[in-house]
């Protein structure tokens, strides 16, 4: 196999050392290289080639993408890099084992853009990892080949085409986007897509999020106001002044302040009401490699350029998708920079954090990486206490006793509130009483702050000093 590699592909090359002649000659690149040339010459197109490699590229290699883009453009009149027809080719039997079996990259929901789960419908094959593909347009052709590069961390492909087309080809890749952007605005608008891994026992996520509403969140409603106002954004007079300063359409906002205060029931109710309204929203979870939870966000702020809808991005715990340092630059250039996404219909960023001493300061301290930041903290008042007991108490809820605690839950947070509640309410059944009284609630509030002390102790946990001549072994010690 080695010698016909060599005397097939690199006739002229000087016979190097034996192991260095066979880690040159295995080399997939290499092989697939010199195979796509020769099929280039075996298919007779004369025209001097021009050989390029790009990295990733999904959309060029979607079967699906490709054969809507072959229908779409078919009513286009001179348009350049217009695809008239393309087919998976059987490998070469020259090219070794590079794309000798063609691999599809998963399934893909019908919008062939978002990897599919289990409970989609119409679903696809997704884009290609290892095949041979040829390209036929109006009055030339390209051959490519997609195989996996060093790592198998990411497909590679390489593509030929005669010389003097690059623009042709640049072409047909807009082409692509176009369908792709086409396919997203329909299927998209009222959609919301989980992207990320959501925490243990949150797998029903989308199910919270469309359950949740307004009403459900108890926070000060000039507060509520101040978040919803950010919306702002979509109006069609704010998007052209934006348009206008040449700035691209993306608010930023950042919801700051320690566990239990809402943020996350306030965020899920405002993407309710967005894909309510026909929007597009992303909901992106952290990973526990910081390289993929920034992939996830990057991903979801460029499908909302795609989408071209009024897109929603939220983001819980943004701490942990801007922990590297490496990735700051690029991090910094999406929120303010050159690599910032625009979608012509507005998009608005809403995170979160409990710790926001964790973002670098480059992010919260510059004018333009966030556009806001607004606190959501403690119980500041008794009618909000109040609120939250008439919403954890439900029907067991009585103003003229329960209220009475109102005072003493302010500077808490509202899980606070919920765990008191359900404390009382399991003291209530075990006592078998038929009403939750002022005592239960006063009684868990105290139970859950003396946790909580316990908890912050750090000596709590620590065994007992020893005293006196402590024994060394086991019995009495020896005299």
């Amino acid at each position: 196999m080695l010698d016909t590699l060599e005397t097939t592909f690199f006739p002229d090359i000087d016979r190097p050392d034996r192991s260095v002649q066979r880690n040159w000659f295995l080399n997939n690149h290499a092989i697939a290289l010199a195979a796509i040339k020769r099929l280039w010459e075996e298919k007779g197109y004369s025209e001097t080639p021009i050989i390029f490699q790009t990295k990733g590229a999904t959309k060029t290699y979607h079967p699906a993408l490709l054969d809507k883009t072959v229908q779409r453009v078919r009513r286009l009149k001179n348009s350049s890099g217009k695809l008239l027809a393309w087919e998976l080719l059987p490998a070469p039997p020259y090219a070794g084992e590079i794309g000798n079996v063609t691999v599809h990259d998963g399934f893909y929901e019908s919008n062939l853009h978002s990897r599919a789960g289990s409970h989609d419908k119409n679903t696809v094959a997704g884009p290609v990892l290892e095949g041979w593909f040829s390209f036929t347009f109006e009055d030339w052709s390209a051959l490519s080949v997609r195989l996996s590069d060093d790592d198998e961390s990411e497909a590679l492909a390489l593509t030929i085409l005669p010389a003097g087309r690059e623009d042709d080809w640049l072409a047909f890749e807009e082409h692509l986007r176009t369908t792709t952007y086409r396919i997203l605005s329909r299927t998209r608008r009222s959609r919301i897509d989980i992207i990320g891994t959501p925490s243990e026992g949150r797998w029903s996520i989308k199910e919270e999020i469309t359950k949740t509403t307004l009403e459900q969140v108890i926070l000060p409603p000039e507060l509520i106001e101040r978040v919803m106002s950010q919306r702002i954004i979509f109006k069609p007079e704010i998007l052209q002044r934006y348009e206008a300063l040449r700035v691209p359409r993306l608010r930023k906002i950042l919801l700051i302040g320690p566990p239990g205060t809402g943020k996350t029931t306030l965020v899920k109710a405002i993407a309710a009401e967005h894909q309510r309204l026909g929007g597009y929203v992303a909901y992106v979870f952290a990973d526990e490699n910081p390289d993929r939870s920034w992939n996830y966000l990057r991903h979801a702020l460029d499908s909302t350029v795609m989408s071209k809808l009024p897109s929603l991005v939220v983001v819980e715990d943004l701490e942990n998708f801007v922990a590297k340092d490496e990735h700051m630059q690029a991090v910094l250039n999406v929120l303010d920079g050159v690599s910032t996404p625009d979608n012509p219909a507005g998009t608005l960023l809403l995170a979160t954090t409990n710790a926001p001493d964790r973002i670098d300061r480059r992010i919260t301290q510059r004018p333009g990486r966030i556009d806001v930041l607004i606190e959501i903290g403690a119980i500041k008042d008794e009618p909000v206490a109040i609120r939250f007991l008439q919403r954890f108490l439900a029907t067991s809820y009585n103003a003229e006793v329960h209220n009475q605690i109102a005072r003493k839950l302010i500077g808490q947070v509202g899980s606070h509130v919920r765990e008191i509640c359900l404390l009382a309410s399991i003291r209530a059944v075990e006592q078998e009483q038929d009403q939750i009284t002022y005592d239960e609630l006063l009684w868990a509030h105290n139970a859950l702050l003396e946790g909580r002390k316990a908890a912050a102790d750090m000596d709590t946990c620590e065994p007992p000093k020893a005293t006196g001549n402590a024994s060394l072994g086991f019995g009495k010690d020896k005299k």
